[in-house]
């Protein structure tokens, strides 16, 4: 082993207080200032926009929705996983019931929720269903996208159904709760402060709080709402002490740090190499229980394997993008769980899903300390024990600064892994590049709402929000809107997430219980999978075979796993269908060809592209998924750089998809010169940093 560095972290309490609060609770002194902020202006008719900083584990959620709790008034929850909808709606469903002894008062609206919901009402449109859902004023967990679709009228236009929804948001809900908000990117944090501000500026005088929860946030939104929107923003931290009587919310652990290659994606391998320390705790505590986090689904599903191979007698369970519904809820009730990000959040390990060992990958500042969190919440037997994968720079950064066996208390631990880290790119030229286009959508939405005696003012307060969050005019965005329109580039700015390369694969590994047939990302399969190509008609086919055992999802997969679209407005859909049979030890290479022709005189710019194609190496048959991928067209931004020198040159975020591109010369030979290309959202990001001398270079006349 190259080394590891061992130090013990001690645990951290908070004060309470006697406060008139959650019936049989006693509140921390932070929830206590929460729930008195919230219900200030409520009573006031104020906008608040309150930040809620403290660490995982330490009551945020009930501080959130304490209001709601004793009042009975309709609160939105804002969750950026399903599994965290799920967590949240076990842990308030029996809070609303012991306070207010009403039933039922907390749904959860996920697409497979609408989905179920659709059957019950006997509606086959997804907004038509939210739409009945909202009219029951009732507490909603869902995810952000859901809440995107309802602000910027993405819903179908189907007899004023999405106006009806945005005016049942806006009317009903005066508590919005967004959790975890430190996962979101640059635009989503963008698309939030407008909803915010186009809120407020409808009506100011509603009483509305906004609150934002996170044991990690992006504080910089903290600087938009206040200072260029000019809302009241509250900052609520949770405050440590040693005073008696103060209540631990984290024990104390023993935290290893690992250096890993992660920029080569070899954290695996520096975890294999520490797996006879591992076996040694389990030796010393055989009732131990294990949770492992890497950011790779191949990565997560060989470890997995290689721990039932190390312990026989232990479960291991696997919780990821590419876990079936049934493998995820078992996986974590079992004493070993390897997953991803899927369970960065939202998991709460205590009872039967408790840990007292966790490994995880941490590429980023943020990540290191979300992921941190998750251990030592409550109080058992068996000691802590975390143990941190992390670029090599940051282990040698700490064993300069520390030494082994040294006690540090959280509030030390994370200054020095905030100092340790480099700053990943935050995009944040967005805000004035690409933004304004996607909020006048949203600006022309909004406005249509409004009688013309209201529509002359609605109409210039969103040009000032507008103006206020990018410094472009509401006449500069509606240009850029144009623009971006004509050039057949604006659709992916009007989806929260973007919209990756999908693929429907039958899943026949035979190492998951649950439904085979899964929608997931294509370059893992590519780079990963054993597979063969089929057609639609076989799938179909297959999915029919399943349709006894399952037949909910088998409807749900013939809806969605539609081929995609043609056109570049077309987001939504599969581009192939394959039989996944077992996985490679090592991945292969992958990546683009283009003709020359295609990306002449536009390197640099977000652009719409066809004739693309994939090749691996070693090479695989994909005649079905080259032929349409030929006649899709894309949009997208490319460049005559290698990506390993725009990811490292930019500090592009370690999970950034930006891939490989081969040019066709004349003549068909390939180019020895690897570009790069990004799509659909991840093009307006990668543009916003700024490329308008090569742009130039590329477009000037040589005579």
């Amino acid at each position: 082993m190259t080394g590891a560095l061992t130090l013990d972290i001690a645990s951290i309490a908070y004060a309470q207080v006697e406060a008139d609060w959650l019936p049989g609770k006693k509140p921390y002194v932070y929830q206590q200032r929460v729930y008195q902020l919230v219900q200030e202006a409520l009573a006031r008719n104020e906008t608040l926009c309150l930040f809620l900083v403290t660490p995982t584990g330490s009551g945020k959620t009930l501080a959130s929705y304490a209001t709601s709790i004793m009042t009975g008034r309709p609160a939105l929850g804002i969750y950026p996983t399903n599994e965290l909808i799920r967590d949240q709606e076990k842990s308030l469903g029996p809070e609303y019931k012991r306070v207010l002894e009403w039933d039922d008062w907390v749904l959860r609206i996920d697409s497979r929720a609408l989905d179920r919901w659709g059957l019950d009402l006997d509606e086959s449109y997804h907004a038509r269903t939210l739409e009945t859902l909202l009219h029951w004023r009732r507490v909603i967990l869902t995810n952000p996208d859901i809440l995107f679709y309802i602000a910027f009228g993405q819903y179908p236009d189907i007899q004023g159904q999405r106006q009806r929804l945005y005016r049942l948001l806006g009317d009903i809900y005066s508590i919005m709760i967004f959790d975890e908000f430190h996962l979101y990117n640059v635009k989503q944090m963008a698309d939030t402060a407008f909803l915010v501000g186009t809120l407020h500026a409808i009506n100011p005088h509603k009483g509305r709080v906004f609150i934002f929860a996170s044991a990690t946030p992006e504080l910089e939104v903290v600087k938009w709402l206040r200072d260029r929107l000019k809302l009241r923003v509250e900052v609520v931290e949770g405050q440590p002490t040693d005073a008696p009587g103060a209540r631990t919310i984290a024990h104390p652990l023993q935290l290893t740090l690992l250096p890993a290659d992660l920029g080569r994606w070899k954290g695996a391998e520096a975890l294999l190499e520490y797996l006879p320390q591992l076996q040694q705790l389990v030796a010393d505590y055989p009732q131990a229980r294990i949770v492992t986090i890497l950011d790779s689904v191949a990565g997560a599903i060989s470890i997995a394997q290689t721990l039932r191979e190390t312990f026989p007698g232990k479960p291991v369970g696997e919780v990821h993008g590419f876990s079936s519904t049934e493998e995820r809820d078992m996986a974590t009730r079992q004493p070993i769980t390897v997953g991803t990000s899927t369970i960065e959040v939202g998991i709460d390990f205590k009872n039967e899903t408790g840990k007292d060992v966790l490994i995880y990958e941490a590429r980023t500042a943020s990540q290191f300390v979300q992921r941190f969190g998750r251990l030592a919440r409550h109080e058992k037997e068996i000691p802590n024990w975390v143990v941190a994968l992390v670029p090599e720079y940051v282990y040698h950064f700490f064993a300069e600064r520390t030494t082994d066996g040294a006690i540090l208390s959280r509030s030390q631990l994370y200054d020095l892994v905030e100092e340790a880290y480099r700053s990943p790119q935050d995009f944040a030229r967005y805000l004035a590049t690409h933004a304004p286009a996607e909020f006048h959508e949203a600006r022309w939405f909004v406005q249509g709402l409004f009688q013309s005696d209201d529509r002359p003012r609605i109409t210039e307060e969103l040009g000032n929000t507008i103006e206020a969050l990018t410094g472009k005019t509401a006449g500069q965005a509606w240009g850029r809107h144009r623009q971006y329109k004509e050039e057949h580039i604006l659709k992916p700015l009007l989806t929260f997430r973007g919209s990756g390369f999908e693929a429907a694969i039958l899943d026949e590994r035979g190492t998951d219980v649950g439904f085979p047939a899964k929608r997931y990302n294509l370059m893992f399969l590519l780079r990963r999978g054993i597979f063969e190509e089929i057609d639609e008609e076989e799938y179909l086919a297959r999915l029919e075979e399943l349709e006894n055992r399952w037949p909910e999802e088998v409807a749900r997969e013939r809806r969605y796993s539609k081929r995609i679209g043609r056109k570049p407005d077309e987001l939504l859909g599969v581009y192939g269908y394959f039989v996944l049979t077992a996985l490679r030890d090592q991945g292969r290479r992958v990546w683009f060809e283009i003709d020359e022709e295609e990306v002449y005189g536009r390197k640099a710019q977000v652009t719409t592209v066809s004739g693309l194609e994939l090749t691996t190496d070693p090479p695989v048959r994909l005649r079905g998924l080259n032929k349409h991928l030929r006649r899709k067209r894309i949009v997208a931004w490319f460049a005559e750089r290698h990506p390993a020198s725009i990811k490292l040159g930019r500090a592009l975020p370690p999970l950034f998809a930006l891939h490989e591109l081969r040019i066709h010369r004349p003549g068909g030979a390939l180019s020895e010169q690897k570009w790069s290309i990004a799509f659909n959202q991840d093009a307006f990001f990668v543009d916003s940093l700024g490329w308008h001398r090569q742009q130039r270079e590329d477009q000037a006349i040589i005579l």
